[in-house]
């Protein structure tokens, strides 16, 4: 097989240029986006549609943060989505360092604005205000950012768990601010936030098939998330994966499979992996029928390394390992969760993985400024495509399906686990309900 012959890095590389640019999610640039995408799948004939859904947008009105006392000084900031609002004149209070936020950090919160290491899970969260604490405040970045990033803060929301709709404003600073302040000795600072949590907007999934020859109700697909964080173009992340399954169809479309393939492009992943967990929810029943998923997150990058991280069982990792020796393709291997898109699928209950190109510490970087064009390379993710379709080729054309239909109990608990972290229910909770989402290792 020439997995050469109906690919192109020209190509790629030309739909990519037009992609790298803002596509935040629930904004017109993702859906001007997946518009593109779409028209790109039409251009060879493979039919795709648009699925719209809805997200959480929350609007901030105003955020503002101050020292005021020994001295006056204003910091830069943005609010924390859906964690609350002020009262109009704001809450002046005293500032308490509270690292962690374990409960020893805490015996003191009372009354007073506290000062997070990083962010907040939702069970720090509710230890802070259980304390009787006020507010809180969150770092974001590094104290080596050169001065030019540290304004560009990038948006959070507050991961709640269901039905937790307490008020507790939360703001979002730079941690060489946070750095300044604790070295400032700051005693009361005062604290702003007005803003509608509420707020909802539309983001798109794009979805292609390929109808398969022989067994076509056996479905397998392949995923990359299209959307993009503020400040950056989301060239590499994930404007390569975009293209790289762009460039799998482009092959399978010559070479057709013998099982149906689905390729989807998902939106809103960037806010917390909402366009699978949505294309999961909305295409329920057809899941029963989807064999395996194999997700692209990051490829193409020139100074760079190749990474599969397998949440299936461990022969489809040993495999790849197996095949990059004998294509000579240097690739290592793991199974975990990973992530992006590839969990959400796992979660519920479609063997998945994700092939990445990954950057050591001091080269490319994602959710800055610094994800743009200029550090990739054509060779480079023409390589990767390459590698994917000699993988995946025998596995959708196999006789006998090889990837089982389960998951590990390791994995399964290390997804509950993350689940909770982000203040989720598992798949399989949701449906008893009646009524009623590292750059070395990626996010």
């Amino acid at each position: 097989m020439d997995a050469c012959k109906d690919i192109c890095k020209y190509r790629a590389f030309h739909v990519l240029k037009e992609l790298s640019v803002p596509r935040i999610a629930g904004t017109p640039g993702e859906l001007a986006a997946a518009e593109l995408l779409k028209a790109e799948c039409e251009k060879v004939g493979v039919p795709a549609v648009i699925e719209a859904f809805e997200i959480d947008m929350p609007e901030i009105f105003e955020a503002s943060l101050e020292v005021t006392a020994p001295e006056a000084v204003k910091i830069n900031c943005i609010g924390i989505a859906k964690s609350g609002n002020t009262p109009d004149e704001g809450i002046t209070a005293p500032l308490l360092y509270v690292e962690d936020g374990l409960e020893a950090n805490l015996l003191e919160a009372e009354g007073k604005i506290l000062l997070l290491t990083g962010a907040a899970n939702p069970d720090v969260l509710k230890r802070m205000r259980e304390s009787g604490a006020l507010g809180y405040i969150a770092c974001h970045g590094s104290i080596y950012d050169p001065e030019e990033m540290i304004p560009e803060l990038r948006t959070r929301s507050e991961r709640r768990k269901a039905g937790d709709d307490a008020n507790f404003p939360g703001i979002l600073i730079h941690m060489s601010d946070a750095q300044k302040l604790l070295r400032m000795g700051v005693q009361e600072m005062k604290m702003v936030l007005k803003q509608d949590g509420d707020k909802k907007g539309t983001s798109h999934n794009v979805v292609a098939t390929i109808q398969g020859t022989e067994k076509p109700d056996e479905i397998v697909t392949f995923s990359a998330h299209y959307d993009s964080v503020i400040y950056g173009t989301g060239a590499w992340d994930n404007g390569t994966g975009s293209i790289t399954i762009l460039e799998i169809m482009h092959h399978f479309v010559k070479n057709p499979p013998k099982r149906t393939l689905q390729f989807i492009w998902c939106g809103s992943e960037e806010i917390g992996l909402v366009g699978s967990r949505k294309f999961c929810e909305d295409h329920k029943e057809e899941l029963k029928k989807h064999r395996f998923n194999i997700n692209v997150d990051m490829t193409g990058v020139l100074i760079g390394y190749e990474k599969a991280v397998c949440c299936c069982d461990d022969m489809v990792a040993k495999y790849i390992d197996f095949l990059g020796r004998i294509e000579g393709f240097p690739i290592t291997t793991e199974v975990d969760l990973y992530a992006s898109d590839s969990t959400t699928f796992a979660r519920n209950g479609v063997p998945a993985m994700t092939f990445a190109r990954l950057a050591p510490k001091g080269g490319a970087e994602i959710h800055s400024r610094r994800d743009i064009f200029e550090v990739l390379d054509p060779d480079a993710f023409i390589k990767t495509v390459e590698f994917m379709i000699k993988f995946a080729e025998p596995v959708i054309n196999s006789k006998v399906f090889p990837v089982p239909r389960e998951i590990s109990p390791k994995l399964k608990e290390k997804m509950a686990n993350v689940a909770k972290m982000m203040g989720e229910d598992e798949p399989e909770k949701k449906e008893e309900k009646t009524e009623a989402k590292p750059a070395e290792e990626k996010k």
